[in-house]
Protein backbone atom coordinates (compact mmCIF):
# COMPACT_ATOMS: atom_id res chain seq x y z
CA UNK A 1 0.00 0.00 0.00
CA UNK A 2 1.04 3.18 -0.98
CA UNK A 3 1.69 5.79 1.61
CA UNK A 4 -0.23 9.12 1.73
CA UNK A 5 0.47 12.07 -0.44
CA UNK A 6 0.65 13.90 2.73
CA UNK A 7 2.39 11.76 4.80
CA UNK A 8 6.53 12.17 5.20
CA UNK A 9 8.26 8.92 4.56
CA UNK A 10 11.57 7.42 5.89
CA UNK A 11 14.40 7.71 3.93
CA UNK A 12 15.56 5.00 1.18
CA UNK A 13 16.25 2.04 2.76
CA UNK A 14 18.64 1.19 -0.22
CA UNK A 15 20.49 4.52 0.78
CA UNK A 16 22.17 5.92 4.31
CA UNK A 17 20.09 8.54 5.69
CA UNK A 18 20.88 11.79 5.46
CA UNK A 19 19.90 15.13 8.03
CA UNK A 20 17.50 16.22 5.02
CA UNK A 21 15.79 13.27 5.41
CA UNK A 22 15.08 13.88 9.56
CA UNK A 23 14.18 17.19 8.55
CA UNK A 24 11.95 15.86 6.34
CA UNK A 25 10.00 13.35 8.85
CA UNK A 26 10.69 16.11 12.03
CA UNK A 27 8.68 18.58 9.68
CA UNK A 28 11.16 20.79 10.55
CA UNK A 29 14.19 23.30 8.55
CA UNK A 30 17.89 21.17 7.94
CA UNK A 31 19.11 23.86 10.19
CA UNK A 32 17.11 23.40 13.07
CA UNK A 33 17.75 19.89 12.77
CA UNK A 34 21.23 20.45 12.82
CA UNK A 35 21.33 22.93 15.64
CA UNK A 36 19.20 20.31 18.16
CA UNK A 37 22.13 17.66 16.99
CA UNK A 38 24.68 19.81 18.14
CA UNK A 39 23.68 22.81 20.61
CA UNK A 40 20.23 21.55 21.53
CA UNK A 41 19.81 23.82 24.45
CA UNK A 42 19.28 26.36 22.07
CA UNK A 43 15.88 24.55 20.08
CA UNK A 44 12.88 24.43 21.79
CA UNK A 45 11.99 20.52 24.07
CA UNK A 46 9.32 20.03 21.03
CA UNK A 47 11.55 20.47 18.45
CA UNK A 48 14.11 17.87 20.21
CA UNK A 49 11.24 15.52 20.57
CA UNK A 50 10.83 15.89 16.36
CA UNK A 51 14.00 15.28 16.15
CA UNK A 52 14.80 12.23 18.19
CA UNK A 53 11.42 10.53 16.42
CA UNK A 54 12.97 10.98 13.14
CA UNK A 55 16.49 10.10 14.09
CA UNK A 56 14.40 6.48 15.20
CA UNK A 57 12.28 6.18 12.42
CA UNK A 58 14.95 6.82 9.70
CA UNK A 59 18.12 5.30 11.41
CA UNK A 60 20.06 8.78 10.53
CA UNK A 61 23.55 8.93 12.21
CA UNK A 62 25.25 12.03 12.02
CA UNK A 63 28.73 12.66 10.41
CA UNK A 64 31.33 13.54 12.78
CA UNK A 65 33.87 13.66 10.69
CA UNK A 66 31.36 16.37 8.68
CA UNK A 67 30.23 18.05 11.50
CA UNK A 68 34.02 18.63 13.46
CA UNK A 69 35.09 20.07 9.48
CA UNK A 70 32.30 23.00 10.18
CA UNK A 71 32.37 23.00 13.94
CA UNK A 72 35.63 22.82 14.64
CA UNK A 73 34.03 20.37 17.16
CA UNK A 74 34.24 16.14 17.30
CA UNK A 75 32.52 16.22 21.03
CA UNK A 76 34.91 13.28 21.86
CA UNK A 77 37.13 13.54 24.98
CA UNK A 78 39.95 10.78 25.24
CA UNK A 79 40.70 9.60 28.54
CA UNK A 80 43.45 6.94 29.19
CA UNK A 81 43.38 5.13 31.88
CA UNK A 82 45.80 2.55 32.92
CA UNK A 83 43.55 -0.58 32.56
CA UNK A 84 40.28 -1.62 31.68
CA UNK A 85 40.68 -4.88 34.45
CA UNK A 86 40.81 -2.72 37.54
CA UNK A 87 37.27 -1.63 38.74
CA UNK A 88 38.75 1.39 40.98
CA UNK A 89 38.15 3.27 37.49
CA UNK A 90 35.16 1.98 36.95
CA UNK A 91 33.64 5.48 38.95
CA UNK A 92 36.09 7.79 37.28
CA UNK A 93 34.55 6.65 34.07
CA UNK A 94 30.71 6.92 35.39
CA UNK A 95 31.21 10.29 36.99
CA UNK A 96 32.99 11.87 33.87
CA UNK A 97 30.55 10.36 31.09
CA UNK A 98 27.55 11.29 33.15
CA UNK A 99 28.38 14.93 33.04
CA UNK A 100 29.64 14.75 29.37
CA UNK A 101 26.68 13.18 28.22
CA UNK A 102 24.55 15.71 29.92
CA UNK A 103 26.21 17.57 26.99
CA UNK A 104 25.95 15.66 24.06
CA UNK A 105 29.89 15.24 24.40
CA UNK A 106 31.12 10.79 24.24
CA UNK A 107 34.30 9.46 26.04
CA UNK A 108 36.65 7.88 23.95
CA UNK A 109 38.75 5.24 26.70
CA UNK A 110 42.40 3.50 25.92
CA UNK A 111 44.25 1.36 27.97
CA UNK A 112 48.02 2.18 28.57
CA UNK A 113 48.80 -1.06 30.12
CA UNK A 114 50.84 0.66 32.63
CA UNK A 115 52.98 2.31 30.43
CA UNK A 116 54.15 5.63 29.57
CA UNK A 117 55.20 4.83 25.85
CA UNK A 118 51.47 3.05 25.68
CA UNK A 119 50.11 6.95 26.79
CA UNK A 120 51.61 8.39 24.39
CA UNK A 121 50.49 6.10 21.77
CA UNK A 122 46.78 6.36 22.60
CA UNK A 123 47.34 10.78 23.27
CA UNK A 124 48.40 9.92 19.71
CA UNK A 125 45.60 8.63 18.78
CA UNK A 126 42.91 10.75 20.63
CA UNK A 127 44.82 13.99 18.85
CA UNK A 128 44.53 12.43 15.37
CA UNK A 129 40.62 12.05 15.99
CA UNK A 130 40.76 15.36 16.92
CA UNK A 131 39.33 15.11 20.20
CA UNK A 132 37.90 17.91 22.04
CA UNK A 133 39.76 16.99 25.34
CA UNK A 134 41.97 14.51 27.12
CA UNK A 135 42.12 12.96 30.43
CA UNK A 136 44.96 11.71 31.65
CA UNK A 137 45.11 8.75 34.48
CA UNK A 138 48.91 9.90 35.52
CA UNK A 139 50.81 13.55 36.29
CA UNK A 140 54.04 11.63 34.99
CA UNK A 141 54.57 11.51 31.18
CA UNK A 142 57.04 10.69 28.47
CA UNK A 143 58.29 14.10 26.74
CA UNK A 144 56.81 13.07 23.40
CA UNK A 145 53.02 13.29 25.36
CA UNK A 146 54.08 16.26 27.21
CA UNK A 147 54.60 18.25 24.04
CA UNK A 148 51.79 17.14 21.84
CA UNK A 149 49.66 17.69 24.23
CA UNK A 150 51.29 21.67 24.40
CA UNK A 151 51.17 21.72 20.65
CA UNK A 152 47.56 20.47 20.24
CA UNK A 153 46.23 23.71 22.49
CA UNK A 154 43.19 21.53 23.88
CA UNK A 155 41.96 21.48 27.36
CA UNK A 156 43.97 18.47 29.45
CA UNK A 157 43.14 17.34 32.83
CA UNK A 158 45.43 15.12 35.02
CA UNK A 159 43.89 12.84 37.16
CA UNK A 160 45.30 10.00 40.07
CA UNK A 161 47.52 12.21 41.61
CA UNK A 162 48.93 15.79 42.27
CA UNK A 163 51.50 17.55 40.68
CA UNK A 164 53.08 21.12 40.94
CA UNK A 165 53.54 21.33 37.46
CA UNK A 166 50.50 20.32 35.33
CA UNK A 167 50.60 20.32 31.45
CA UNK A 168 47.18 22.09 32.08
CA UNK A 169 44.77 21.22 34.55
CA UNK A 170 44.99 18.42 37.33
CA UNK A 171 42.32 17.02 39.60
CA UNK A 172 43.61 14.63 42.53
CA UNK A 173 44.59 13.11 45.77
CA UNK A 174 47.88 12.97 47.47
CA UNK A 175 48.85 8.96 46.99
CA UNK A 176 51.81 9.82 49.37
CA UNK A 177 49.84 11.64 51.80
CA UNK A 178 47.22 8.97 52.16
CA UNK A 179 49.20 5.97 52.29
CA UNK A 180 51.46 8.29 55.03
CA UNK A 181 47.82 8.05 56.94
CA UNK A 182 47.14 4.62 56.53
CA UNK A 183 50.74 3.20 57.79
CA UNK A 184 50.20 6.06 60.49
CA UNK A 185 47.05 4.47 61.36
CA UNK A 186 48.32 1.18 61.54
CA UNK A 187 51.49 2.50 63.85
CA UNK A 188 49.02 3.74 66.18
CA UNK A 189 47.43 0.78 66.61
CA UNK A 190 50.73 -0.97 68.53
CA UNK A 191 51.76 -2.41 65.21
CA UNK A 192 56.25 -2.85 64.98
CA UNK A 193 56.41 -5.23 62.17
CA UNK A 194 54.60 -3.84 59.21
CA UNK A 195 54.91 -5.54 55.92
CA UNK A 196 54.03 -3.94 52.24
CA UNK A 197 52.39 -5.11 49.40
CA UNK A 198 52.68 -3.00 46.01
CA UNK A 199 53.11 -2.73 42.67
CA UNK A 200 55.81 -2.40 40.76
CA UNK A 201 57.28 1.34 41.10
CA UNK A 202 59.07 1.24 37.62
CA UNK A 203 56.71 3.94 35.33
CA UNK A 204 54.10 4.00 37.67
CA UNK A 205 54.28 7.49 40.05
CA UNK A 206 51.35 6.63 42.05
CA UNK A 207 52.94 2.83 43.44
CA UNK A 208 56.08 4.71 44.23
CA UNK A 209 54.51 7.48 46.15
CA UNK A 210 52.84 4.78 48.26
CA UNK A 211 56.01 3.01 48.80
CA UNK A 212 57.82 5.82 49.45
CA UNK A 213 55.28 6.29 52.14
CA UNK A 214 55.73 3.36 53.70
CA UNK A 215 59.26 3.68 53.90
CA UNK A 216 59.46 6.97 55.29
CA UNK A 217 56.70 5.70 58.18
CA UNK A 218 58.83 2.90 59.42
CA UNK A 219 61.53 5.44 60.11
CA UNK A 220 59.79 7.69 61.34
CA UNK A 221 57.74 5.29 63.49
CA UNK A 222 60.83 3.33 64.42
CA UNK A 223 58.77 0.00 63.10
CA UNK A 224 60.90 -2.62 61.78
CA UNK A 225 63.36 -2.59 58.34
CA UNK A 226 63.72 -5.22 56.09
CA UNK A 227 63.88 -5.19 52.31
CA UNK A 228 61.96 -9.30 53.02
CA UNK A 229 58.97 -7.15 54.29
CA UNK A 230 58.24 -5.63 51.04
CA UNK A 231 56.70 -7.26 47.81
CA UNK A 232 56.12 -5.75 44.19
CA UNK A 233 53.39 -7.96 42.77
CA UNK A 234 50.41 -7.78 40.37
CA UNK A 235 47.34 -6.33 41.10
CA UNK A 236 45.42 -9.61 41.41
CA UNK A 237 43.67 -11.53 44.51
CA UNK A 238 46.24 -14.69 43.90
CA UNK A 239 49.29 -12.58 43.65
CA UNK A 240 47.76 -10.48 47.20
CA UNK A 241 47.20 -13.82 48.49
CA UNK A 242 51.05 -15.10 47.79
CA UNK A 243 52.72 -11.94 48.70
CA UNK A 244 51.40 -12.46 52.23
CA UNK A 245 52.54 -15.81 52.55
CA UNK A 246 55.63 -14.95 51.43
CA UNK A 247 56.11 -11.88 54.14
CA UNK A 248 54.73 -14.49 57.04
CA UNK A 249 57.30 -17.16 56.21
CA UNK A 250 60.36 -14.75 56.10
CA UNK A 251 59.16 -12.69 59.29
CA UNK A 252 56.66 -14.74 61.17
CA UNK A 253 56.92 -11.79 63.87
CA UNK A 254 55.28 -9.56 61.06
CA UNK A 255 51.74 -8.27 62.86
CA UNK A 256 50.03 -6.22 60.31
CA UNK A 257 50.18 -5.55 56.27
CA UNK A 258 49.38 -3.16 54.20
CA UNK A 259 48.52 -4.10 50.99
CA UNK A 260 48.03 -0.82 48.56
CA UNK A 261 45.60 -1.82 46.39
CA UNK A 262 42.12 -3.11 47.45
CA UNK A 263 42.12 -6.44 45.64
CA UNK A 264 45.82 -6.97 46.88
CA UNK A 265 44.69 -6.84 50.42
CA UNK A 266 41.54 -9.13 49.92
CA UNK A 267 43.47 -11.74 48.35
CA UNK A 268 46.02 -11.39 51.78
CA UNK A 269 42.47 -11.26 53.78
CA UNK A 270 40.99 -14.42 52.30
CA UNK A 271 44.32 -16.18 52.69
CA UNK A 272 44.38 -15.61 55.98
CA UNK A 273 41.22 -17.06 56.53
CA UNK A 274 41.85 -20.15 53.87
CA UNK A 275 44.84 -20.72 56.80
CA UNK A 276 42.48 -19.85 59.81
CA UNK A 277 44.89 -17.30 61.11
CA UNK A 278 42.70 -14.45 62.88
CA UNK A 279 42.62 -11.45 61.61
CA UNK A 280 43.04 -8.67 62.85
CA UNK A 281 43.76 -11.37 65.95
CA UNK A 282 46.94 -13.25 64.39
CA UNK A 283 47.68 -10.34 61.49
CA UNK A 284 45.78 -6.79 60.92
CA UNK A 285 45.62 -5.85 57.07
CA UNK A 286 44.58 -2.96 55.60
CA UNK A 287 44.43 -2.03 51.58
CA UNK A 288 44.18 1.29 49.68
CA UNK A 289 41.36 2.27 46.83
CA UNK A 290 37.44 1.33 48.51
CA UNK A 291 35.97 -0.38 45.92
CA UNK A 292 33.18 -1.26 47.56
CA UNK A 293 34.27 -5.16 48.01
CA UNK A 294 36.18 -4.50 50.94
CA UNK A 295 32.97 -3.26 53.05
CA UNK A 296 31.39 -7.21 52.37
CA UNK A 297 34.02 -9.06 53.98
CA UNK A 298 34.13 -10.53 57.53
CA UNK A 299 36.21 -8.85 59.13
CA UNK A 300 35.58 -5.47 56.97
CA UNK A 301 38.62 -4.28 55.23
CA UNK A 302 39.99 -1.07 56.58
CA UNK A 303 40.93 1.02 53.35
CA UNK A 304 41.83 4.26 51.36
CA UNK A 305 39.30 5.71 50.67
CA UNK A 306 39.05 7.97 47.53
CA UNK A 307 36.27 9.97 45.70
CA UNK A 308 37.06 8.94 42.03
CA UNK A 309 33.46 9.50 40.64
CA UNK A 310 34.25 12.72 41.88
CA UNK A 311 37.45 13.17 40.36
CA UNK A 312 35.76 12.20 36.81
CA UNK A 313 32.65 15.01 36.87
CA UNK A 314 35.37 17.40 37.79
CA UNK A 315 37.46 16.40 35.20
CA UNK A 316 35.08 16.20 32.41
CA UNK A 317 33.32 19.35 33.90
CA UNK A 318 36.68 21.45 33.56
CA UNK A 319 37.64 20.37 30.30
CA UNK A 320 33.73 21.81 29.42
CA UNK A 321 33.78 24.59 30.93
CA UNK A 322 37.12 25.55 28.98
CA UNK A 323 35.87 24.41 25.90
CA UNK A 324 32.90 27.23 26.39
CA UNK A 325 34.49 29.55 27.31
CA UNK A 326 33.68 29.50 30.87
CA UNK A 327 36.95 30.48 33.96
CA UNK A 328 38.18 27.83 35.46
CA UNK A 329 37.94 29.05 39.08
CA UNK A 330 40.59 25.81 40.57
CA UNK A 331 43.03 24.60 37.32
CA UNK A 332 44.63 21.99 40.96
CA UNK A 333 42.45 20.57 42.41
CA UNK A 334 42.77 18.30 44.90
CA UNK A 335 39.93 16.42 45.65
CA UNK A 336 41.36 14.47 49.22
CA UNK A 337 41.30 10.95 50.76
CA UNK A 338 39.25 9.20 54.22
CA UNK A 339 40.49 6.38 56.35
CA UNK A 340 37.61 3.67 56.04
CA UNK A 341 39.24 1.99 59.54
CA UNK A 342 36.76 -1.05 59.66
CA UNK A 343 37.12 -4.38 61.34
CA UNK A 344 40.97 -6.11 59.43
CA UNK A 345 43.19 -3.17 61.24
Amino acid sequence: MRDRPDQPRAADSGNAPRLTDVARVARLSAMTVSRALREPEKVSAEARARVAAAIAETGYVPDLVASSLTSRRTRLVGLVIPTITASIYAATVAGMTAVLRARQFEALIGDSGYVLDGEEKLVAAFLGRRADGIVLSNVEHTGGTRRALERARIPVVETGNLTADPIDMVVGFSNHAAALAMMGHLAGRGHRTIGFIGAAVAGNPQAADRRRAYDEAVAAHGLTRAPALTIECPSDLEAGAKALVRICERHPEVTAIFAASEVRAIGALLECQRRGWQVPGRIAIAGFNDAGMGAWLVPALTTVRIPREEIGRRAAQMILDRLEGRAIAEAQVDVGFELAVRESA
